[in-house]
């Protein structure tokens, strides 16, 4: 179990194992779940105390969903390579409107184009991407930066696309694209009881039931909840059910800023198991 795969895809017994990080730039808020995919799938919560144990899950994985942006903005990079030369700055631009005629995200310098995207697809609303640019969510990334180079251990880069090894993942969203969201949030104290609600749902569409303790962490913790949510949708990714950059601007952008795997909606949560 703790050997590296570097594989995508299920392994010649049919086996798959997953792992979940929901990632934060405080330890004690990051989360860890590794989901073992079979006939009867097991599920189990991970050490996450430092990087150490994270990269540990990574390594016993087939695939990792990071929930965590796996880069910057590309027009941010330019207005810091400018600002830091003193050349002329760039102008700021937004995103294309959404198909009803909304606008777009308004800042190519704090959000992404799959922040764009996802946010479009998944008709969040007022729930926006937060920014890896201009909010404390630029510490995460930068944890994940880390991350990512220790775990290609000196080989080549990883792909920010998640065509490798790792993928980004967004589990409020995914949450979203599996119709499993509930009304109001599902963060800290206050959202234990929708933390309730997501888990049987989860059991139900998913098929079988998460062990008692794994059940009462994600009902006590987002972090666990987030975890397992993205250890799901690194096998939903596995098995081609996620939305991959699909037009040459997009893979451009993926390579570069990164790239969140959304859920396809209406595939069935049920077929993940194996």
């Amino acid at each position: 179990m703790e050997t590296t795969r570097s594989g995508a895809t299920a392994r010649d017994d049919g086996v798959m194992v997953t792992v979940g990080i929901d990632l934060a730039g405080y330890k004690s808020t990051t989360g860890a779940c590794r989901v073992t995919w079979s006939d009867e799938p097991f599920v189990e919560l991970l050490p996450a105390r430092n990087d150490e144990d994270l990269l540990a899950a990574m390594r016993s994985a087939d695939r990792t969903g990071l929930d965590s942006p796996l880069g910057w903005p590309v027009a941010f990079a330019a207005l810091l390579a400018a600002h830091q030369t003193g050349a002329v700055l760039p102008v700021l631009s937004g995103y294309a409107a959404r198909e009803d005629g909304g606008e777009g995200l308004g800042n190519r310098f704090t959000h992404r184009l799959t922040d764009d995207i996802a946010w479009k697809r998944t008709k969040a609303g007022q729930s926006r991407p937060l920014s890896v640019s201009g909010d404390k969510l630029g510490v995460v990334a930068m944890r994940a930066a880390t991350l990512m180079e220790r775990f290609a251990d000196g080989g080549p880069a990883l792909p920010r696309d998640g065509s490798g090894a790792v993928l980004e993942v967004y589990p409020a969203y995914a949450l979203l694209q599996w119709g499993l969201a509930p009304t109001g949030t599902y963060k800290g104290k206050k959202g234990r009881p929708a933390r309730v609600v997501i888990v049987e749902a989860l059991e139900r569409e998913l098929g079988f039931a998460l062990p008692g303790p794994v059940r009462e962490c994600c009902v006590r913790s987002d972090h666990d909840l987030d975890a397992f949510v993205a250890a799901a949708v690194a096998r939903a990714a596995a098995l081609g059910l996620t939305h991959p950059p699909e037009t040459d601007e997009e893979r451009a952008a993926a390579a570069v800023e990164g790239w969140m795997h959304l859920p396809r909606r209406g595939a069935p949560l049920a077929g993940l198991r194996g």
